[in-house]
């Protein structure tokens, strides 16, 4: 039995641990044994492993364990804790490969790892890594092979830490299967949202957070609004602190509060999608995993998204969607204009992401590509080396988060 271990120093659930947990997710569907090593309390723990467990996964098997040290980044004596614990699970449990998430993690794992295993570091963030020295020793010297789900954060590890471009390898997070799966008639969600029949649905699916861009596509849809047309805003997501007052006042102030509703956070989001006549992603910054247009895209709904992080990627311009400029609420008018009034437009657009997404955003399509460069990386000591991919075709999730 192959094992791979996933690290993270993240105790909340950030676009960097969502794609780290679907690293672990692929690895446990082909049959391996994962550890999962994060702080005590986190959400990567409780969502995919449950309780701690002692650090030893059986085949296809997700289990957790527990770092000693809350906070290695601010702590040099929790980040000295979590290599000596990593240090001494590696050489207990031999794992075959290892993968990093967060940059403290990157460097608590090379330092625990060594030459045990292969160190495979995902890197998903937002922001550019550190050019220096030792950044730059880190991804060539002590990092086998670098994952990344956008072509800019690939270019800020080629470029700005002249890695090897071959070593550096991109995939786009995948969609959940629920996404994909049909979906029994008849089960509309507009009486328990209070939208009547008949009324075009706009759907955004984002956490209230100023990142995500409402305030400009409250701006916009009072601008859609005001040409005369009947529709209705849905926003689901689950408001940080504040947001939702301050954006409920927002609407109220452009006289649009009829016509938005705030559904909070939901887990039937696919049945809302079913619903929508087209989606909206308004975000300002970030999106380097953009699930939410992904999800949009296997709904088969056109989306108008703003051109930031890997959305370009995922969103042809003019084929399966419209691309704005963020923080442009005039563009972002005109995208969700030009489209509700034009169905058939809106409809041909659904089509094509539809196709796009059951191509490159499927797990199956994320658990080939991590299978290559999995195959890519040398063998562990002990290990024979070149044995290929690791084959499989992905079993039913148990509770325990195996499959």
């Amino acid at each position: 039995m192959e094992r791979a271990l996933v690290v993270t120093d993240s105790s909340i659930w950030t676009a960097e641990t969502e794609y780290a947990a679907a690293v672990a997710a692929a690895e446990a569907s082909t049959g391996v044994g994962v550890v999962v090593a994060a702080p005590a309390g986190s959400e990567i723990l409780e969502r995919l492993a449950g309780d701690a467990g002692s650090g030893s996964a059986r085949a296809g098997e997700i289990v957790g364990t527990e770092l000693p040290g809350a906070l290695p980044g601010r702590s040099p004596a929790d980040f000295l804790a979590n290599v000596r614990a990593l240090s001494e699970l590696a050489r207990r449990s031999r794992f075959d490969v290892a993968h990093s998430s967060h940059s403290t993690s990157h460097l608590m794992t090379a330092l625990a790892v060594g030459r045990r295993a292969p160190l495979v570091h995902l890197r998903g963030s937002a922001r550019p890594p550190r050019r220096g020295r030792a950044n730059r020793f880190l991804y060539r010297r002590m990092t086998h092979a670098v994952i990344v789900p956008s072509a800019r954060v690939r270019d800020w590890v080629v470029e700005g830490l002249e890695v090897s471009p071959d070593r550096v390898h991109q995939i786009f997070m995948p969609i959940g299967e629920e996404h994909f799966a049909p979906r029994p008639s008849g089960g509309s969600v507009r009486g328990a949202l209070g939208i009547a029949a008949g009324i075009p649905i706009v759907v955004n699916v984002a956490r209230l957070a100023r990142v995500k861009g409402h305030e400009v596509l409250l701006t916009a849809w009072a601008r859609v609004l005001a040409g005369g047309r009947q529709a209705a805003l849905l926003l689901v997501g689950e408001p940080w602190e504040g947001e939702l007052e301050r954006l409920a006042a927002l609407a109220g102030e452009l006289g649009i509060e009829g016509s938005v509703v705030f559904a909070g956070r939901r887990e039937d989001v696919p049945l809302i999608l079913d619903e929508a006549a087209l989606c909206v992603s308004s975000s300002v910054g970030s999106e380097e995993n953009a699930r939410a247009v992904g999800e949009y895209m296997a709904a088969g709904r056109a989306v108008v998204a703003t051109r930031v992080g890997v959305v370009p990627e995922l969103v042809d311009d003019g084929s399966s969607g419209s691309l704005v400029p963020p923080g442009d609420p005039e563009a972002l008018a005109a995208g969700i204009e030009t489209l509700l009034d034009d169905p058939a437009t809106a409809g041909r657009m659904g089509d094509a992401g539809r196709r796009f997404a059951a191509e490159r955003l499927t797990p199956g399509a994320f658990v080939a590509a991590l299978e290559r460069v999995i195959a890519s990386v040398p063998a562990r000591p002990g290990r024979q080396a070149g044995a290929g991919p690791r084959t499989g075709e992905p079993r039913e999730r148990r509770k325990d988060g195996a499959r």
